[in-house]
């Protein structure tokens, strides 16, 4: 079991690229899960449980720590998530959106934490060489992808439209950022998840348009 969610266990091997089962199977859950999601079905919880985990897996294994971390917070997340939706039945939920005065706080808490979390996370190799053996990538890059993902989430949890404007400042950034890395599995998925952030964001936006109008 432990070789199978090895990143040098194969799938199959893309234009010159390895893919290993573990990358493979948490791109794919990934992709589900936000199309899930923005279709406001409740799955997208338990899928994206399996989906954090294979990426903890890997993450662990790329040394991109940051992103390891993240997922810790997002399995958490998913089990709220899950309780949540399945408690409020989303289809009978309507779409939220954040105040102006929320935004605003939202948006200078976001900087802050990135900073903090960016200057933590760069130094990682030096309070603690025998873990983090070698330095964070992108480390200020990589924390305000991971501070936006876990706002993104917990908006997505309340059923806040403004999470998918969140979701594709995320998925822009993360694609470029794992094309650096050379995981190009990754970033063609989050190109994609950029896709579908977008529609759900068209989608959310509408919903709660429509409600405003009928109140």
């Amino acid at each position: 079991m432990t070789t199978f969610f090895s990143i040098h266990h194969h799938f199959f091997t893309a234009l010159g690229y390895s893919v290993s089962y573990v990358e493979f199977i948490g791109t794919i859950t990934g992709l589900l899960c936000v199309w899930l999601a923005a279709r406001d079905h409740i799955f997208t919880w338990p899928v994206g449980l399996v989906n954090v985990s294979c990426f903890f897996i890997l993450f662990w294994q790329l040394q991109l720590y940051a992103d390891m971390f993240l997922q810790i917070y997002f399995f958490a997340t998913g089990i709220y998530g899950w309780i949540f939706w399945y408690r409020k039945q989303p289809q009978n939920e309507p779409v939220y959106a954040l105040s102006r005065h929320h935004r605003w706080l939202l948006g200078t808490l976001a900087l802050l934490l990135s900073g903090l979390t960016g200057w933590i996370i760069s130094r990682l190799h030096l309070w603690w060489p025998d873990i983090f053996v070698h330095p964070a990538a992108y480390p200020y890059t990589d924390s305000l992808v991971a501070v936006l993902s876990v706002i993104a989430n917990i908006l997505l949890a309340k059923r806040i439209w403004e999470n998918w404007l969140l979701w594709v400042v995320v998925n822009v950034i993360a694609t470029f950022i794992y094309f650096l890395k050379d995981v190009k599995f990754l970033g063609i998925e989050y190109f994609i998840l950029l896709i579908i952030a977008a529609m759900g964001l068209i989608k959310w936006l509408k919903e709660y348009k429509q409600q405003s109008l009928k109140s």
